[in-house]
């Protein structure tokens, strides 16, 4: 993933340099029109599954990061708070 991302060094987020969907998050195209957020792959990747009914909340506030160090599994409703 090192090349899909640029750190920054004041925050240390991990700021994915591909392409970004209409709300700001990272996006990763896997064929066929579909597209996988980016954040989503990247705590998958290094922390491992996201459990079923819960979301992935960036405690940096930065949409575009994909440092799982910046990322934390929570409910909808911890999310949208």
């Amino acid at each position: 993933m090192g090349d899909w991302y640029v750190t920054e060094p004041n925050t240390g987020c991990w700021l994915w340099v591909r392409a970004l969907g209409t709300k700001g998050y990272g996006a990763h195209g896997v064929g066929l029109g579909r597209e996988h957020l980016a954040h989503r792959i990247s705590f998958t990747l290094l922390r491992g599954p996201i459990p079923e009914g819960l979301q992935i909340d960036h405690l940096c506030r930065t949409k575009c990061c994909v440092n799982p160090d910046h990322l934390e599994v929570v409910t909808n409703r911890i999310n949208v708070l």
